[in-house]
């Protein structure tokens, strides 16, 4: 399941993730991290787990918005890192919308490492929603 048009975004698509699971207010996306996902330091840009959570939100938003919905845009962006992820190292993203209004919408988003299932980050996301344009 690689068609949302998240995955199209140049720079959301470099990572390489693969989107697992998409449905009204839902998304799950893995990533098999390498050498080109680190930082400096030799773990996983935070960058990257940034990029992942907030697109696994958007694509939520959309399943639950519906494919004719105006477009949204996140305004506002709050991770807590709570652990490292060496490259070779699997993630998975897991997003849920939890309050929409006409507005704007609010989600939140985990990554875990695999095997072990040890939580990694959290974020939280706020989007604006566009007025539909005439």
């Amino acid at each position: 399941m690689t068609d949302d048009i998240m995955l199209r975004v140049p720079f959301v698509h470099s990572p390489g993730p693969e989107l697992e699971e998409r449905r009204s207010g839902y998304a799950r996306m893995t990533l098999a991290t390498g050498p080109r996902h680190a930082g400096l330091d030799g773990q996983l840009h935070g960058g990257v787990l940034t990029t992942l959570m907030d697109s696994t939100l958007a694509i939520a938003l959309r399943e639950l918005r519906g494919e004719g919905a105006s477009r949204h845009s996140s305004i506002e962006m709050s991770t807590t890192y709570l652990s490292h992820v060496a490259p070779g190292d699997t993630i998975t993203i897991e997003g849920s919308i939890t309050h929409v209004e006409p507005t704007v919408a609010f989600g939140e988003a985990e990554a875990r490492r695999h095997p072990d299932g040890e939580p990694v980050a959290k974020a939280r996301v706020t989007f604006a929603i566009q007025e539909e344009r005439a």
